[in-house]
């Protein structure tokens, strides 16, 4: 590749299954296809727990976490070197966008999620479309990539080998070459309207009270042209019985109701708060939401 051809790949660990509890961060950065910064750090988690999982496969112990600086401290560490360049990561729309996007809101760390954001997993499958699995291990083994699996600066690392791979094989010499000649999408950090709280899930049955942490304010971005029989629909934010009586009505109105956000949902009907994970999904695949006034306006004229 030439020289300018910058990027930084991203990993993250996190302590338990809460979103944005994130406990570790690996970064490596990529110029002219050298390694030119690399950075590796512990994060005290806002939940002081670890997960089984994290138990049985970290290097550390909860103690040392816990006795690492804040994630705000660690992330002024790497900003700079970040500001300007596109980051990518293995999953990134699932993992790292997510994790990071209610890091920075739990944290009010404002202006942070500007970066534009690639997955690697994506990039890999689009690339290679004959090898059987494209996750982290599977690649570092097929092509002998040195991998300390879940030490996030090694991980770090591989998804900069896949990006090296593809380019030198495909003889891109630039980013936007990459991007534009792997129809690869460009995924962002969600920003939220108001501040989300990273705390731990409700162990058993969920109420309403035991997510509303998790629900945020909306604005609509794109407006929902026509309703029409057929069309598929989520719904978010209500309480079970609301949600009960508008998946009625849709239903007798020819609409088809869907659990999550994916790219194939014509609208979302939206309480005053609602999931913020559907709310980021919303406006990545710029899927209209609605209000449920609105909703019972348009199912009166289908």
């Amino acid at each position: 590749m030439k020289d300018g051809f910058k990027y930084a790949a991203i990993d993250l660990e996190c302590a338990t299954s809460d979103v944005g509890n994130i406990c570790e961060m690996g970064l490596v950065i990529m110029e002219g296809g050298n390694e030119v910064f690399s950075f590796r750090s512990l994060i005290r988690p806002v939940v002081p727990a670890f997960g089984d999982w994290q138990r049985w496969n970290l290097s550390y112990s909860l103690k040392d976490a816990l006795s690492a600086p804040s994630f705000p401290e660690v992330w002024s560490r790497v900003a700079s070197q970040l500001d300007g360049i596109p980051l990518i990561a293995h999953n990134a729309s699932q993992v790292e966008c997510k994790h990071l996007g209610h890091a920075f809101s739990h944290h009010q760390m404002k202006d942070a999620a500007t970066a534009p954001f690639y997955c690697t997993l994506e990039l890999a499958r689009k690339a290679w479309p004959d090898i059987e699995k494209h996750g982290i291990k599977s690649l570092a083994r097929l092509f002998d990539w040195e991998l300390d699996h879940h030490n996030p600066e090694s991980d770090a690392r591989v998804c900069s080998a896949v990006v090296e791979r593809i380019a030198s094989e495909k003889k891109i010499k630039s980013w936007d070459e990459l991007v534009a000649q792997n129809h690869w999408q460009r995924h962002a950090i969600p920003e939220f309207p108001n501040r989300l709280i990273v705390r731990a899930k409700h162990a058993g049955p969920k109420k309403r009270a035991d997510y509303m942490h998790e629900l945020v304010i909306w604005k609509s971005a794109i407006k929902l042209e026509a309703m029409e029989k057929g069309q598929s629909y989520v719904i978010s934010g209500f309480d079970n019985a609301q949600k009960q009586e508008l998946r009625m009505l849709a239903s007798k109105a020819g609409l088809m109701n869907r659990r999550s956000v994916n790219p194939r949902i014509d609208f979302l009907v939206a309480d005053a708060k609602m999931g913020a994970a559907k709310y980021s999904r919303c406006i990545e695949y710029k899927i209209p939401i609605i209000t449920k006034e609105e909703f019972l306006n348009q199912l009166e004229d289908l």
